[in-house]
């Protein structure tokens, strides 16, 4: 298990999505606050590379954790970056990231990884709905041990699944090995509110106290597994803590860019 993360064994976490496959796209809207959408877009655009393989301000370069937040480049305008071809999406979920990535990307074709079946087959029914089948495969795989040769895709990426692997350095390398060298693995992942003040407090109360137990009603009365969710952010750990691991898989020029709302941050590194 990763150091940071007191989640169950793989079977109990693959059952507890299971439990709550069909109604996760609702938990995720909650959990967010109605963000995650805009917070998807964001992660698709970045696993564009930039046509110029250059450094860019505000890399992440081993701070500590008590240090000032991270500061993070703009993005790089459209013309400057190179349209991925292959990117895989792996925690894929209900596919919402990988559905995300092939409408932004017109000519790009996803490879999507799920280790729960429920979760695979909403994906699948998602993806064929909405027009996407060709230009995707939605498979059943491990996130540490992925059915893929190296350095075969573009990009790598991963929405609010990081903290839920049982061995978040494995995870991690795997993304990078499919990456072709100067290819981006981004990772989309929620953390415990920053900041201080009344409406930190605030939000934190609901993220605490009411969130879990709403969840827990809309997913028909599975309380404990949506609770989990909630602790696994509470456990994960601030932003500088998955930079550094993202450094340490092998990744240079780690960006942490934080997100609307103060609660995730989206991770880009970039293979060496």
């Amino acid at each position: 298990m990763a150091e940071h993360n007191d989640s169950p064994h793989p079977t109990a976490i693959r059952t507890m999505f299971a439990g709550v496959a069909r109604r996760y796209d609702l938990l995720n809207h909650l959990l967010s606050g109605g963000l995650d959408r805009r917070w998807r877009r964001r992660a698709a655009d970045a696993v564009a590379c930039s046509s110029r393989d250059r450094k860019v301000a505000g890399t992440y370069e081993g701070r500590c954790d008590a240090c000032a937040p991270i500061e993070h480049p703009p993005p790089l305008p459209r013309r400057a970056r190179t349209a991925p071809r292959l990117v895989i999406d792996v925690c894929t979920g209900t596919g919402d990231l990988a559905m995300t990535v092939l409408r932004q990307w017109p000519r790009c074709r996803v490879v999507a990884c799920d280790f729960c079946r429920p979760m695979v087959a909403r994906a699948r029914e998602k993806v064929c709905r909405a027009g996407l089948g060709p230009r995707a495969a939605v498979v059943e795989a491990d996130a540490l041990a992925l059915p893929l040769a190296d350095a075969v895709a573009d990009a790598a990426c991963c929405a609010f699944g990081v903290r839920n692997l049982a061995d978040e350095a494995a995870g991690l390398s795997e993304m990078v090995r499919v990456v072709r060298p100067g290819g981006r693995v981004v990772a989309l992942e929620f953390h415990r509110p920053r900041g201080r003040g009344p409406l930190a407090a605030l939000f934190g109360l609901y993220f605490r106290r009411i969130l879990p137990r709403l969840g827990g009603w809309i997913s028909g009365g599975r309380h404990g597994g949506y609770a989990y969710l909630v602790r696994s952010i509470e456990a994960f750990g601030p932003p500088e803590r998955l930079a550094r691991a993202m450094q340490q898989a092998g990744l240079r020029d780690v960006t942490v860019e934080p997100l609307p709302g103060g609660i995730a941050s989206l991770y880009v590194g970039t293979r060496g």
